[in-house]
C-alpha cells in the first residue's frame, strides 16, 4: 500500500515539473529568444542577350574534297546571314572539324564495319544585344537547306546582361521583406523586436514568365525564355525583448 501511494506520489510529481517546463515554453514564445523569418523578393524582366548556335556538315570519301565542300559551304552560309543583317562582330565560325566514317556491312551473317569516307563538319555562333531582330533571323535559317546547305539549328538562348545588379536588389528588397514580417509578428505577439541575429540566403531562381518551372535546390537559370522572373529568398533571424 505505501509503495503503491509513493508510486502515485511519484507520478504526480513529474506530472507537475512537465507542466511546468510546458507553461513556461509557452509563456516564453511570444517573447522568446529569437523570430525566425524568410523574405521573398521577386520580379519580371526582359533578356536583353540573344545567343544562337548551329552547325553544317559535307562527307565525301576524300578528306580533301570534304574540307573544301565545307570550305564553299562556310561561304554561303556567311553571306547568307550577312544578307539577313547580321553583322560581322556577331558572328564566329568554329573550327572544321574532320571525323572518318563507317558502315556496318553484313558478310556471311557477321557484320563489319567499313570505312566510307570523312566528314566534315563546322559551327557557327550568333551573339547579339539585337535580341528581336536576330531572334527574327535565326528563325528562318532552315532556309538554307534550300540552297544545299545540311544545316542544324539549335534553338536561342537568352541571357540579361546586369543579372548581378539585380541579384543585388532582390537580396535587398527580400531582407528588408523579413524585417517588415518579423515586425509583424513581433506586434501580433506584443513584444519588441530586437536587433538580427543572423542571416541566410536562398536559392537564387530564374525562370520563364509565367511558366510552370518548378524550383530546384540548387536552382533554376532559364535560357529559352525571353521574359523571365527572378526570385530570391532571406533567411533571418531577431532577437526579442
Amino acid at each position: 500500500m505505501i509503495k503503491n501511494n509513493i508510486h502515485y506520489l511519484i507520478l504526480a510529481l513529474a506530472g507537475i515539473v512537465a507542466a511546468w517546463f510546458i507553461g513556461n515554453g509557452f509563456k516564453r514564445k511570444p517573447h522568446g529568444e529569437y523570430i525566425a523569418v524568410t523574405g521573398m523578393a521577386e520580379v519580371s524582366f526582359t533578356s536583353d542577350d540573344i545567343h544562337w548556335s548551329g552547325s553544317f556538315s559535307r562527307s565525301s570519301a576524300e578528306m580533301k574534297d570534304a574540307y573544301q565542300l565545307i570550305k564553299a559551304d562556310k561561304d554561303k552560309v556567311y553571306q547568307y546571314f550577312k544578307g539577313q543583317g547580321v553583322h560581322d562582330s556577331e558572328m564566329v565560325f568554329g573550327t572544321v572539324n574532320l571525323d572518318r566514317q563507317y558502315e556496318d556491312i553484313r558478310s556471311d551473317g557477321n557484320y563489319r564495319s567499313v570505312f566510307v569516307g570523312y566528314k566534315a563538319t563546322q559551327g557557327i555562333k550568333i551573339r547579339s544585344r539585337r535580341i528581336d531582330a536576330i531572334e527574327a533571323i535565326v528563325k528562318e535559317s532552315m532556309n538554307l537547306v534550300e540552297n544545299g546547305i545540311e544545316f542544324n539549328a539549335n534553338s536561342p538562348e537568352f541571357y540579361y546582361t546586369r543579372l548581378s545588379e539585380l541579384k543585388l536588389e532582390l537580396i535587398s528588397q527580400a531582407a528588408s521583406d523579413a524585417s517588415a514580417r518579423a515586425k509583424k509578428i513581433a506586434e501580433a505577439s506584443d513584444c519588441s523586436l530586437g536587433s538580427l541575429k543572423s542571416s541566410d540566403l536562398g536559392v537564387f531562381q530564374i525562370t520563364g514568365e509565367n511558366d510552370n518551372e518548378e524550383y530546384s535546390w540548387g536552382g533554376v537559370f532559364n535560357t529559352s525564355s525571353k521574359r523571365k522572373t527572378a526570385r530570391v529568398t532571406v533567411s533571418s533571424n531577431f532577437a526579442t525583448h
